[in-house]
């Protein structure tokens, strides 16, 4: 099974994406996270946040692949806390999709027809949270999930 974080965005800034290095590679044992960034719509010559976010969602959903697990991360979504998001990803990982694919929209957030296509919304909490900062967060909380199924002292 593949597992994917696939973010609209731009380039981070050093600190978080050496955090989000960080947090990759110690997932690599696990069998490694993939992370794919979708080109954020500008916002010039009149488009609209809706537009941008339509426009981002098309791309989004190209890359879907059949039979993928889909996961949109949306303030309204499902909170969990550290043990329950790790027995969820046990879950999700026994049901045996070909790939489990974490989706984070930009500023705007995601489109809704990605949310209502989506497989389960998640919520990393009630806080709004930039883009680039949820990136590295998830990848912290996919890596605490590792460790705590393989009973590795990093979530004690």
């Amino acid at each position: 099974m593949k597992w994917t974080v696939l973010a609209v965005g731009r380039s981070m800034p050093p600190a978080i994406a050496d955090l989000v290095k960080e947090y990759r590679s110690r997932l690599e044992p696990f069998g490694g996270v993939g992370l794919e960034v979708v080109a954020e719509e500008r916002r010039d010559k009149g488009i609209t946040a809706q537009m941008a976010m339509e426009r981002e969602a098309e791309r989004l959903t190209a890359r879907i692949a059949r039979g993928a697990m889909s996961v949109a991360l949306d303030a309204g979504g499902r909170m969990y806390s550290s043990e329950a998001f790790s027995r969820q990803l046990d879950r999700w990982r026994q049901d045996a999709p070909p790939e489990i694919l974490f989706m984070i929209g930009g500023p705007d957030g995601l489109a809704p027809s990605i949310k209502s296509a989506a497989s389960q919304l998640l919520s990393l909490g009630p806080l709004t949270l930039p883009h680039m900062l949820a990136r590295m967060l998830l990848f912290e909380q996919i890596y605490r999930a590792m460790t705590i199924w393989h009973g590795l002292p990093y979530h004690r």
